[in-house]
């Protein structure tokens, strides 16, 4: 039987709730498996009594998760590491967010945002030093990774490529470091990372976001290869159709028939997929209709019953 250990690296207040008396943490960790992140909701009790539930209830999420992927078989067990000095410390950040949620309850409906809601285990530089250098890799990882969820993308880069330090071949962190140079519009400095992630992931999503990167900087070759290697193997992938439509829509070539294809196998997919990946651009006249972007096309595709609705949440939005 493999037993293996969970590291926590920081919580988060994720929502909480007068009504129900209940909150919810999301927690991040690595094991000798990899990174990730979950979340536990827990109804209002004594610090103590919630700590030991949390940290209960998350060895059994996160044993379930590697189990349930396949990383690890039923015989797998997991335990706390560092489990005193942990215990300690999700029991002051529980401490805080009690008094203050009660404090809050108090205050006859003046609702107030609660402070204290995170925490990092390894904040300090004594505790952060003698870590080992897998170990710092995973709290610079997972720091980018809070700040790009706080949508704070320089912040996000500078512990990225501090964690690319300790380990430069890891997927996650290329995935990651590319991500938010995207978002801080460096879109040519996310480039070599989109490539590496690919390459070493390996699959659909990586080929696709290399794809999409490509199409952001009009790369339309570089993105058409990557296309290529795409169908390959998965010809009527619905992400690999869209991905077609998306580049020849950008070329102006047709593009209404494959979009069309995809609509019919799954038309709520497609509604997604425009509305999070699809890249726009300003329409020209087209008289041929394969190729024709107007208002009652995008709305039909985005799910609108009219053209009004979606210019209307064009305009709220």
């Amino acid at each position: 039987m493999s037993i293996g250990n969970l590291n926590l690296l920081s919580t988060y207040l994720k929502k909480w709730s007068y009504q129900d008396n209940r909150i919810s943490i999301s927690f991040s960790y690595f094991t000798e498996l990899g990174y990730g992140r979950q979340m536990i909701d827990l109804r209002i009790n004594s610090a103590q009594n919630m700590a030991n539930e949390f940290l209960s209830r998350a060895i059994n999420r996160v044993k379930d998760v590697t189990v349930n992927s396949g990383h690890a078989d039923k015989e797998f067990s997991l335990k706390l590491a560092n489990d005193t000095e942990t215990h300690r410390k999700l029991n002051l950040f529980l401490t805080k967010i009690l008094k203050e949620f009660n404090e809050n309850k108090r205050s006859r409906g003046r609702v107030r945002m609660i402070s204290s809601r995170s925490m990092d285990f390894y904040y300090n530089d004594f505790e952060y030093e003698p870590l080992t250098d897998e170990f710092k890799f995973f709290v610079h990882l997972n720091r980018g990774v809070n700040k790009m969820n706080g949508d704070l993308w320089s912040a996000a880069v500078e512990d990225l490529k501090i964690a690319q330090t300790f380990d430069a071949g890891n997927p996650l962190v290329n995935k990651y470091l590319a991500e938010a140079l995207l978002k801080n519009e460096e879109i040519e400095a996310a480039l070599p990372y989109f490539e590496k992630y690919a390459e070493s992931e390996n699959s659909l999503k990586g080929y696709n976001d290399l794809a999409l990167a490509y199409i952001k900087t009009e790369k339309f070759k570089e993105a058409g290869k990557v296309l290529e290697k795409m169908r390959a193997n998965n010809p009527d992938e619905l992400l690999v159709l869209a991905l077609q439509a998306q580049i020849a829509y950008l070329q102006e070539n047709p593009y209404l028939e494959i979009l069309k294809k995809v609509s019919l196998v799954n038309e709520e997919w497609l509604i997604d997929y425009l509305k999070s990946s699809w890249q726009f651009s300003m329409p020209k006249y087209r008289e041929d209709e394969a190729r024709m972007w107007n208002a009652a096309t995008a709305s039909r595709y985005l799910g609108y019953e009219r053209p009004f609705d979606l210019t209307k949440r064009a305009f709220n939005n």
